[in-house]
């Protein structure tokens, strides 16, 4: 488990109040875009990108324009389209009434410092609580928190004709909001996993920074650096960023596989063309994710990963319906952490159904001893736009994770987790909604029968 450290309110408020550095003004939909403010660097070859989570595809934007998708999770996190433009009637309070409008402004004032120095900020706050009905003995039965982040890149030498290399970074932390930063509430009911994967480990720190380079016509990305798996395997388009989707990480990741932390690595993928690629990375396997993330890298404990993906199009009734294909298999030589070293394999789908349904499944097996779970399922769906609302939205998942004769302590029998949520768009940068989890823990002193019932507030500015 990771170590947690508290950080007062004040000092959260004031890093989130420098973290809003939002997008440019959303024009509404009868409003053309405006077009970004002249520069004597050249931005225009910039592609288009989206961050608003600590996990997901990368962040590559102009400083300049730096205009993400904003309120629409489906075209935010896994299209390359303009910013999505939404009606009055798809917040509560329309953009003239937006109660955070001061904040915005405040934070697009400190972004547009930012693009001076020719960095892109793209800043995130979340507030979450959580309330298990049953827990373990002495342990608290809430939990609140607010969740820093802030994302971007810095082109380098950039050109018309190579608009390719930059250095992407990430910076979170979160804290305490009335209840102590530490435990957390899976300790409470007996979990091996973060059952609110929003939260990261420790204070405001600088957790990412690599240098990304693509060659040969964006066939080859090469990344190098401090990197995190979540931003590179299994980016499942129904069950991945915990920001607006689910909140456990059973539901959100793979739990039959050891990831790394954030820590010194590299990362490569190829593009056969534009539905099929290949992505293989190592990263330092003992990184504690709060320091350089080369730390314990002459002990050689390293994680590896390869993944193949195929993204089919499928059509029904005229309508273009994306699907995403993934089987990956990894080593990993860490036998600190875990009981031993081990290799594993697994799948990941997510597809495109009609009417903004998205179904998705996962399935994963190690060998014993070599990760956190032996084997894991997961599958569910999340529907988008729903009551003609585009940026509003619910899902439902279960998940099942074997724990018998894992890597961890105290596992003997199969966790059981099953959450809905709902997610409404209440402003333009504000999104809210209730959480709701069933856990049975599969750990031998752990709560068999609980419900976990919570609200989760997120700010995109």
């Amino acid at each position: 488990m990771q170590v947690h450290l508290h950080i007062p309110l004040l000092t959260s408020v004031v890093c989130a109040g420098f973290a809003f550095a939002g997008q440019d003004a959303e024009p509404e939909a009868d409003t053309p875009a405006a077009a970004p403010p002249a520069s004597s660097t050249v931005h225009s070859p910039y592609p288009r990108s989206y961050h608003f989570s600590n996990s997901g595809p990368l962040v590559i934007v102009d400083p300049d324009n730096n205009k993400p998708p904003i309120g629409d999770t489906d075209a935010a996190l896994y299209s390359d389209q303009a910013p999505v433009q939404m009606a009055p009637k798809d917040y509560l309070f329309p953009p003239d009434q937006d109660p955070f409008a001061f904040l915005e402004q405040g934070t697009m004032f400190v972004r547009s410092l930012a693009a001076k120095l020719n960095f892109s900020f793209m800043p995130q706050m979340i507030y979450t609580y959580q309330h298990a009905t049953n827990v373990l003995p002495d342990s608290d039965h809430g939990y609140s928190y607010i969740y820093t982040n802030i994302n971007g890149a810095m082109p380098v030498d950039i050109t018309a004709d190579d608009p390719s290399g930059h250095f992407v970074y990430n910076i979170q932390g979160n804290s305490g909001l009335g209840t102590p930063t530490t435990p957390f509430i899976e300790e409470a009911v007996g979990s091996p996993y973060f059952l609110n994967n929003v939260l990261t480990g420790g204070r405001l720190s600088l957790k990412k920074l690599w240098w990304r380079q693509e060659f040969f016509d964006e066939k080859l990305t090469l990344n190098i650096g401090k990197l995190y798996y979540a931003n590179f395997f299994d980016l499942n388009k129904g069950a991945q960023n915990p920001a607006d989707q689910f909140l456990a990480a059973q539901l959100t990741n793979n739990t039959a596989v050891p990831y790394a932390s954030y820590g010194a690595g590299v990362v490569g993928n190829w593009n056969f063309d534009k539905k099929t690629y290949v992505r293989a990375g190592t990263m330092n396997a003992l990184s504690s994710g709060r320091a350089s993330g080369f730390e314990k890298l002459d002990e050689g404990k390293l994680f590896s990963m390869a993944q193949f993906g195929w993204t089919p199009d499928l059509t029904i009734s005229d309508e273009a319906l994306q699907g995403h294909y993934r089987g990956f298999v990894w080593y990993s030589n860490n036998d600190i952490d875990y009981d031993d070293d081990g290799w594993g394999v697994g799948i990941s789908f997510d597809q495109e159904l009609g009417g903004g349904l998205v179904g998705f499944l996962r399935w994963g097996w190690a060998e014993d001893g070599a990760a956190p779970a032996t084997m894991c399922w997961s599958g569910g769906c999340v529907l988008n736009g729903i009551m003609g609302r585009k940026a509003d939205g619910i899902g439902l998942g279960i998940t099942l994770t074997d724990l018998a004769n894992s890597g961890t302590q105290g596992g003997d029998s199969w966790e059981t987790i099953v959450e809905a949520f709902w997610r409404i768009q209440a402003t333009r940068t504000m999104q809210f909604g209730p959480n709701i989890q069933y856990f049975s823990s599969g750990e031998s002193d752990g709560v068999s029968d609980t419900w976990i019932w919570g609200l989760r507030c997120t700010w995109n500015f």
